[in-house]
């Protein structure tokens, strides 16, 4: 091999049209509202959960969109000026949209090598971040830095045997050494730098405000997150029993868990602070911890987890509530 031809393990994934684009001027909605549409009924049936476990969603794209809304609440933020309204919720709003896409990276399975890769690469450019040191320095994290790394690494670990190796080491007559891939897929290709002037929100201040203020009812969130837990559990037992057709109960019950998890965690992203959302939230703390008894998988509790403690950096929150938004949670992770 004399060229860099190998590109970075696989092309960019088509962005999926269940997702929102960053640059579409229509109508702002909630990506886990509209992945979970499928089986969006309070009480759904066995072949919506099915059909809503099964649908192909598009991580990369998912991963992609989230990196891009992050940086441009960067942007946003750096060009707004000192008191504007607006433009304060206008990156709330932006942050937002972006953590329900991570959440929906984070929390969706990895059923194939495609969905690790996009959950991997946006393990490396959100969240917590703790760089590389030299091999003398002496680390120095604190407990709460300590705890956010783990619930991330937590939320984005894939199994170990579904990855292959890494992109090939250039050889003695390997050319094309300056862009020659580190990783697998690259999230950041394409998308345009973190700094600078804002790219396309600044166009869209109204709709993103609009979409920060946009707030769920979270109550009934909580209430679907229950009964979720409730129907994955009741159709695990009736799977356990060894009906025909046990192997679709084990999905559907797999499709009510991933709603369920999906249902807590906008509740935990939604910057809403008052006394009914703070003892809403709380509730499902307690919900999540109880679910880590029952056995759910590591990744979609830890989830739940590191997007809360994003969550509490959204600029539309008081300055004083972010440690309020802080809750303790098990350490059953």
């Amino acid at each position: 091999m004399t060229r860099n031809d190998q590109g970075s393990g696989r092309s960019l994934a088509p962005l999926g049209g269940q997702l929102p684009h960053e640059y579409d001027t229509g109508a702002l909605q909630d990506p886990i509202t509209l992945v979970t549409a499928i089986a969006g009924s309070d009480d759904p049936s066995l072949d919506e959960l099915v059909a809503f476990r099964r649908q192909p969603i598009d991580l990369k794209a998912a991963a992609r969109h989230a990196k891009a809304l992050q940086n441009e609440e960067f942007r946003v933020s750096l060009a707004r000026e000192l008191g504007d309204e607006q433009g304060e919720l206008a990156c709330a709003g932006l942050q937002i949209m972006g953590l329900s896409l991570v959440a929906l990276v984070a929390t969706w399975p990895a059923d194939d090598l495609d969905q690790a890769e996009a959950k991997l690469a946006l393990a490396e450019k959100t969240g917590a971040l703790h760089p590389r040191h030299e091999p003398d320095y002496v680390a120095s994290l604190d407990a709460t830095h300590a705890r956010r790394l783990r619930w991330k690494r937590a939320a984005f670990a894939v199994p170990e045997l579904m990855l292959p190796l890494g992109p090939a080491m250039p050889q003695g007559s390997s050319q094309g050494l300056s862009t020659w891939p580190l990783a697998r897929w690259d999230l950041v290709a394409g998308l345009p730098l973190r700094g600078g002037p804002p790219t396309f929100a600044h166009t869209e201040l109204a709709a993103w405000a609009g979409f920060a203020r946009a707030t769920p009812d979270l109550d009934r969130l909580l209430a679907r997150a229950r009964k979720m837990f409730e129907t994955c559990d009741r159709l695990v037992a009736l799977a356990q029993r060894g009906p025909e057709n046990a192997s679709e109960l084990m999905v559907a019950a797999e499709g009510a868990r991933l709603a369920g998890y999906l249902a807590a965690v906008q509740v935990m992203i939604w910057p809403v602070h008052n006394r009914l959302s703070l003892a809403t939230k709380r509730e499902v703390v307690a919900l999540i911890n109880l679910r880590g008894v029952v056995g759910d998988p590591v990744h979609m509790q830890a989830a739940v987890r590191h997007v809360t403690a994003d969550a509490a950096w959204i600029k539309s929150l008081p300055v004083d509530a972010r440690d309020t938004l802080n809750f303790d949670w098990s350490e059953i992770v």
